[in-house]
């Protein structure tokens, strides 16, 4: 399955909650309710904690 992830790895972004982090990994699964794959990032953030964050609620890159 080839899979084009709108980030990169090393990006830093901003999401709409308000807080930012850097892409550590980046995870893809089926969705159930049709709408096909389903993106997904695992942000580190500034806090040192580590979370996912699904695609849509990724609002800009801020830096690298």
């Amino acid at each position: 399955m080839n899979v084009e992830f709108k980030y990169s790895l090393g990006d830093v972004v901003r999401t709409r909650r308000g807080d930012s982090g850097k892409v550590v990994a980046m995870s893809v699964s089926e969705g159930r309710n049709g709408f096909g794959l389903f993106k997904s990032y695992r942000l580190e953030l500034d806090d040192d904690t580590q979370s996912w964050c699904p695609e849509f609620k990724i609002d800009s890159v801020v830096g690298w």
